[in-house]
């Protein structure tokens, strides 16, 4: 296995001096290579499981284990990729690829980041700064930095949250090009449920901290989006996120 979350506890407030917990009790694993989606509304605690994932916060129970080793901190065995691409505006794309390899003095770093640039199909492109880069392309280049260090799992926050419809569909399909390319564990926040089950192989959909479905998808790639099959599965999940018929969910 890649990851496995055992028994994961997370509280932020305490009221009347208990703690009110945003997860409660997650247990998941998830396999070498498998792209899952951790879907539900803002404030289930999904951005908080993949925070804990990266060990920028600790649980307060349960533990998280990545290739068998206790998640105690940030380290380089994961790649991050946040909504916002965090570029540097001052390095060009080469150069932002190549950070994370330069602060470990890898004498390769340029060839390394080349690899990673020409996956992400931005050759010709390596002396572009952020600002000369459209948002997609600019969040091709947040994945192959994340990528460059050869993680064991790619995190990635809502990564297509800020990119208008048009370009979100492009990239959907190019994430899915990567993916298969780099063979990576994939960790994937959503709060779009068609996005979901366009991308994943498993779909763990989270309400109110718990785990409240955890579904594979059974569906050849490429998906067709308009197929009785995707359409089956989006209306499961959109029956699971909502409590009543008057509720509405993300179906772009």
């Amino acid at each position: 296995m890649a990851v496995s979350f055992e028994h994961i506890y997370k509280a932020f407030d305490e009221v009347n001096g208990k703690p009110q917990y945003v997860l409660q009790d997650i247990n998941l694993t998830i396999e070498t290579g498998q792209f899952i989606c951790i879907l539900g509304k803002s404030g289930c605690g999904k951005s908080t499981l993949l925070n804990l994932l990266a060990g920028y916060l600790k649980p307060d129970k349960g533990r998280i284990l990545v290739d068998d080793n206790r998640v105690e901190g940030p380290a380089a065995d994961r790649g991050v990729v946040f909504q916002q691409h965090a570029l540097f505006p001052w390095y060009t794309v080469q150069e932002n690829v190549e950070f994370g390899l330069r602060l470990k003095s890898r004498k390769d770093a340029a060839q390394i980041a080349a690899q990673y640039i020409s996956l992400i199909g931005l050759e010709g492109y390596e002396k572009l700064y952020p600002a000369e880069l459209s948002g997609g392309m600019a969040q091709r280049v947040g994945i192959a930095r994340a990528l460059v260090n050869d993680p064991a799992v790619l995190l990635m926050d809502e990564p297509l949250g800020a990119l208008d419809a048009l370009t979100r569909d492009t990239m959907r399909k190019e994430l899915i090009r990567i993916w298969q390319l780099s063979q990576k564990t994939v960790f994937f926040i959503t709060h779009s449920v068609p996005e979901a089950v366009y991308l994943a192989d498993r779909v763990v959909l989270l309400k109110q901290g718990e785990v409240a479905l955890d579904q594979p998808i059974d569906l050849p790639r490429p998906r067709e989006t308009k197929s009785q099959e995707f359409l089956s599965y989006v209306e499961l999940f959109e029956q699971g996120l909502t409590d009543n018929q008057a509720e509405s969910v993300i179906t772009e």
